[in-house]
């Protein structure tokens, strides 16, 4: 005979339910907190790894070109010193340039004599790096022709590269940046040979295959935030950097731009060219 269920049945079988539907509801969130903990979990694990950054790409980039100049540097400049290599006791002028840029011209203008003596003399090294962003004002690539002649001359005729770029830069012939003619290669070979380079290694630099070099070197170089100057949002030409310190010259007006770069360099003004005397900041000082 069935037993009449109970008021007590039914609170125990209440209370079964109620047990289960909690041990439910517990485990359900026990797997809810440890799905969150993996995704915290996950998430923090990739936000650590290191990411490829437009700088590292620009520079592996950069590692890529075959075609490029003997004495290139990782960086995408051209060292050089009168001896053919890097002397080690004298500091290392970094010289930032577009082959069209009006200001570089202005400052060249006012520092070109000075930096050959000093090359000359054995006082500095010179790292080139020439850079071609102002193509986009150009109908041809003026930019990166000339960078890539610069470049050739720098490696076979060290000599007389600050002389060319002198005459890259001379008021009768600088291409303009607002109203832009078309400037032949032969034209930027005629200007090397100015400077002194024989005519057969103009006529060489104008037809090397360094344009994909001169290209990437800006790429890299526009990244790198070390090269900001003061006052500036990004990268900006002229640019110079002495010992891997920029010199800050915008407060200087171009006529005492010789003095004040020598002395910089802990240099008298009346010992540049002199090779017997040498900058007293050495390889490695800061700007004096």
């Amino acid at each position: 005979m069935t037993r009449p269920v109970s008021g007590k049945d039914v609170k125990v079988e209440a209370k079964d339910v109620e047990r289960k539907q909690q041990t439910l509801l517990g485990v359900v969130a026990f797997v809810v907190v440890m799905l969150l903990i993996m995704v915290v979990a996950l998430l923090i694990h990739n936000s650590s790894k290191p990411t490829t950054s437009a700088l590292d790409k620009s520079y592996a980039s950069l590692q890529q070109v075959k075609a490029k100049p003997g004495d290139a540097t990782k960086q995408g400049g051209v060292l050089i010193s009168v001896d053919g290599a890097a002397k080690k006791r004298v500091p290392t002028i970094e010289m930032y340039l577009d082959p069209m840029c009006p200001a570089c011209a202005q400052v060249d203008r006012a520092l070109n004599t000075t930096l050959q003596k000093l090359f000359d003399a054995g006082q500095i090294n010179v790292d080139i790096h020439a850079v071609t962003f102002l193509n986009r004002v150009s109908s041809d690539k003026y930019s990166t022709r000339a960078a890539a002649a610069l470049a050739y001359v720098a490696e076979h005729d060290s000599r007389h590269a600050i002389d060319f770029i002198g005459e890259l830069y001379a008021e009768d012939y600088l291409p303009s940046e607002s109203n832009y003619t078309p400037t032949s290669d032969a034209q930027i070979a005629e200007q090397a040979v100015k400077a002194g380079v024989s005519d057969t290694v103009a006529q060489a630099a104008v037809t090397s295959d360094y344009g994909s070099w001169v290209d990437r070197a800006t790429t890299y170089t526009i990244a790198r935030k070390e090269l900001v100057q003061q006052g500036s949002d990004g990268f900006t030409t002229p640019l110079f950097r002495i010992n891997g310190h920029i010199w800050e010259r915008q407060q200087i007006e171009n006529a005492d731009l010789p003095e004040a770069f020598a002395a910089s360099l802990g240099l008298a003004w009346s010992d540049v060219g002199n090779p017997k005397v040498l900058p007293s900041i050495g390889a490695h000082g800061a700007i004096a």
